[in-house]
């Protein structure tokens, strides 16, 4: 589960509006500094969320934070004579701190966004009443987009929602300069997690002295480099004993676990379950 830094396109707009239609989605585990807003129709499977793993279903409105790994695995469809569609909104830190400066109106949205940092997914009851304004964003121009999605995120600044990812997941808000910086760490941490890698290794990528790179790191993500990479480590794990039948020694080992017996101390201290255990809990939910 090695999550990719994506880029998104660079466009002639303040903000960007993308419809996926599939016959399924893959597994992309990715992530990127924007804010991401996402509702799925059509689809049943997985969503990935940082270190939460959760069934989902038609209308999944989910608002993700920046840096947040994530994707979704579908495995159905609702209707099998139509597309999965995604449709998508990314938007920055420094749109929405522009638009409230514009609007105080929306001064709550702040508060809101703050708390999508773990990723917050809203009621099937929100998701259906908004559904008319995702779809006729499709068919909208420029100007017409823009006043769709204020009129989601004035709905949605009030709405109440359920944390997704675990709060050392959580991360703040950064520069232009620190943004591009820790984007460069975590990509890095997410192709290299399987790999025998450490804190001064951690530093090297971001050009910092070790002492430095663990006062950014610790400032940006709100726990530490270890904390973090066993968090990505764990949760690498957890897909291979969903998605696999290997043996626990085999999935230890391609998550960067150099012994077993590590890996099950860490996976206990985080899922507070076995290995075997949490597989056989996710075999029953599924079943």
């Amino acid at each position: 589960m090695k999550a990719h830094l994506e880029f998104l396109p660079k466009a002639q707009v303040s903000w960007q509006f993308l419809l996926r239609e599939l016959d399924s989605i893959p597994f992309e585990w990715h992530f990127h500094p924007e804010y991401e807003l996402t509702l799925s129709i059509n689809s049943v499977g997985k969503r990935y969320i940082g270190d939460h793993i959760e069934e989902y279903t038609d209308n999944d409105l989910t608002l993700i934070g920046p840096n947040l790994p994530h994707t979704w695995h579908s495995q159905d469809k609702i209707d099998s004579n139509k597309p999965i569609s995604v449709i998508v909104l990314w938007f920055s830190n420094h749109w929405i701190d522009n638009v409230v400066a514009l609007f105080p109106e929306l001064n709550s949205l702040k508060e809101k966004l703050n708390q999508a940092h773990q990723g917050a997914q809203f009621s099937e009851d929100i998701a259906r009443r908004l559904r008319p304004r995702f779809l006729e964003m499709i068919q909208a121009n420029d100007a017409r987009k823009l006043t769709l999605l204020l009129e989601v995120l004035v709905c949605l600044q009030s709405e109440p929602h359920k944390a997704l990812a675990s709060s050392k997941f959580h991360s703040q808000h950064t520069n232009a300069s620190q943004q591009r910086r820790l984007s460069q760490v975590l990509r890095w941490i997410h192709d290299s997690f399987a790999d025998n890698i450490s804190l001064a290794d951690a530093a090297k990528v971001s050009a910092m002295s070790s002492s430095h790179f663990v006062r950014f790191f610790k400032a940006n993500m709100h726990q530490s480099f270890n904390q973090y990479l066993n968090e990505v480590r764990i949760g690498h794990a957890c897909s291979l004993l969903i998605s696999s039948e290997q043996p626990v020694a085999i999935i230890s080992e391609k998550s960067g676990f150099l012994n077993q017996s590590n890996f099950n101390r860490q996976f206990k201290k985080f899922k507070h379950l076995s290995p075997l255990q949490f597989r056989k809990q996710w075999r029953n939910k599924a079943s």
